[in-house]
């Protein structure tokens, strides 16, 4: 006798579920993909215990006939493929997995209208098994009743969470598919409660996404946010993106959406990471919604059992489209920013904002980069004459330095505390930028050239980018088989640690590549060395050089962040202060 068997039905819809029935929230996603495909205009969505007891999802979609309402409980049986059609796929759902997974692992009943038909049927499936085929009083659409989640199956039961846990869940997917379809009424029960009542909008195209995203994800992220569209041969890109400040300890609240399909894709949450670099701390995450429109021939969604995962065609080309228009949006609003700062003492900070960024522009005044500390002006009002126009200066005008660390600055509206350091890094690090991109970085010429040491393969590597790093300002030659001799480096910076800065380049390259990621990777290598080489904590500053900072800043773009994604500058409006002193 063989020792390779075929196995049952029922246990392959069993493992078939552990890939697609995860959880009860799992069930909410294919039950309301189910809808939609459906052409429903109104989905209802309850459950009971977290779902474990109870899912029921009522739909006014197109509905089965009795025909199709005892096939559709089969493995593999489907309305929205044909069989030569895995290519063009155009609905949310396809397989014919979901139905009978989840027979597999709860009982469940069906009661379904069609909509050119008077007579609505019932079935119920037990066990796997159709057990009962009735008539039904339902007058429209589908309802779907899923009861006793794993109770066939008590070691999965075991690894559920708490049902608020399992609740929240379920909430979490139908409002990730709801927004993507905002021409569809969602309503959601828990235990009886009404969650959700999202009403469908009809402002027409984008705004109607823009409305249910404030139904979904609150007008503290509208209004915190900026649109981005993109378009490039037969891709679209169009959606919400937060400013830097307004960022999460997660990448939960990245919503990315690719022909109206949910998915979490790691290639386009990297792409979202490329484009917030420098903007952002390495351990914080933007919160974001963005919708990708593309021919359904040019990305695979057939990849995961859950459908959650996409593979582009063109994968470089959809990366770059994101980053490049992302960075374009965050440039054209002037990086305008809001912060969430809990400490009740200074709940009515505001992280800053710059409103009237143009763009790069002439210094009026300039920081000396190597001046030694003096004493500070005693004569604020002479301060305030020279350099303050309140309507043409946002920052406002320095009085004083606190610590030798903060600036404090006056506005028409209240006061502005700047980290100068954080500010005067971001600046160092928009001018190499600016200085890169137009191949225009000065350099300082090393009297005597700085040799450093390298082992023979990183040798090689560094040799090979002599050209791209020149670009950078950092100018080189080979002086031995174990060393080069730099002989020009960035203006900019001043104190440099050139071994440092030689091997962070080859490693940088070693784990990037080409040329095209390692001008991408610019933001971490000089982001890094204007850390190093800014105005310290610490160091005294006159009020001279305070407001050239300032007025450097205003004229500087993303300069609100420093290029670890803290902010540089926090507002306090005098109502604020009149609040925290208790007056009305």
């Amino acid at each position: 006798m063989g020792v390779i068997l075929k196995l049952e039905n029922d246990l392959i819809n069993k493992i078939a579920a552990g890939e697609v029935i995860e959880r009860p929230a799992s069930i909410v996603k294919e039950l309301v993909e189910n809808s939609i495909d459906a052409m429903a205009t109104a989905i209802d969505i309850a459950i009971t215990d977290g779902g474990k007891t109870l899912i029921e999802v009522l739909d006014n979609g197109s509905g089965m006939d009795k025909e199709d309402l005892c096939v559709c409980v089969n493995r593999h049986a489907t309305s929205k493929l044909s069989n030569k059609n895995l290519v063009n796929i155009n609905t949310l759902g396809f397989r014919g997995e979901a139905l009978p997974s989840i027979g597999s692992v709860s009982d469940i009943q069906i009661e379904s209208i069609f909509k050119s038909s008077t007579d609505s049927w019932s079935v119920s499936v037990i066990d796997g098994k159709i057990t009962d085929i009735k008539p039904s009083a339902l007058r429209e659409g589908t309802k779907v009743r899923v009861t006793d989640l794993f109770y066939r199956v008590p070691a999965r039961l075991k690894f559920l969470k708490t049902n608020n846990t399992e609740g929240r869940h379920c909430q979490e997917i139908i409002k990730f598919l709801a927004m993507s379809h905002p021409d569809i009424n969602f309503s959601f029960s828990v235990d009886g409660n009404k969650k959700l009542l999202w009403n469908a909008s009809k402002l027409g195209d984008f705004e109607d996404i823009k409305n249910r995203l404030g139904q979904a994800m609150g007008e503290n992220f509208i209004s915190s946010s900026v649109s981005v569209y993109g378009q490039k041969d037969n891709i679209k890109l169009a959606g919400m993106i937060g400013m830097p400040t307004y960022n999460k300890n997660s990448g939960r609240e990245q919503y990315l959406f690719v022909n109206s399909r949910p998915v979490r894709d790691r290639m386009l949450m990297g792409a979202l990471r490329g484009a917030y670099r420098g903007l952002l701390a390495l351990d914080r995450f933007p919160v974001v919604v963005l919708f990708i429109d593309i021919v359904s021939s040019e990305v695979d969604v057939n990849v995961h059992p859950t459908k959650s995962e996409v593979r582009f065609k063109n994968a470089s080309l959809i990366r770059s489209m994101i980053v490049n228009s992302v960075r374009s949006s965050l440039e054209k609003a002037g990086v305008n920013t809001s912060s969430d700062i809990s400490d009740k003492a200074v709940s009515n900070f505001s992280s800053g904002s710059i409103q009237n960024y143009k763009g790069f522009k002439e210094d009026n005044v300039s920081i000396d980069m190597n001046f030694i500390p003096s004493s500070r002006s005693n004569n604020p009002d002479l301060i305030k004459e020279k350099f303050i126009n309140r309507d043409g200066y946002p920052l406002g005008a320095a009085l004083v330095q606190v610590h030798e660390t903060y600036i404090v600055s006056e506005t028409q509206t209240g006061i502005i505390l700047i980290d100068q350091h954080a500010a005067h890094e971001r600046l160092t690090l928009e001018k190499m930028r600016h200085g890169f991109l137009n191949d225009n970085i000065k350099t300082q010429i090393l009297l005597i050239p700085e040799i450093v040491q390298l082992k023979e393969e990183k040798m090689s590597i560094i040799l090979k980018y002599k050209d791209n790093l020149k670009r950078l300002g950092l100018v080189f030659d080979e002086f031995d088989n174990e060393s080069i001799a730099v002989r020009e480096h960035p203006a900019l910076l001043n104190n440099i640690d050139y071994s440092k800065l030689i091997n962070d380049l080859v490693e940088e390259i070693i784990e990037f590549g080409d040329e095209f990621v390692l001008s991408e990777r610019l933001d971490s290598v000089c982001g890094n060395l204007a850390c190093h080489t800014s105005i310290r904590a610490g160091r005294r500053l006159t009020i001279e050089e305070m407001n050239a900072l300032l007025r450097d800043m205003e004229n500087t773009p993303n300069s609100s962040q420093c290029n670890h994604g803290r902010p540089t500058f926090i507002r306090l409006a005098i109502k604020d202060i009149e609040t925290l002193f208790g007056r009305s």
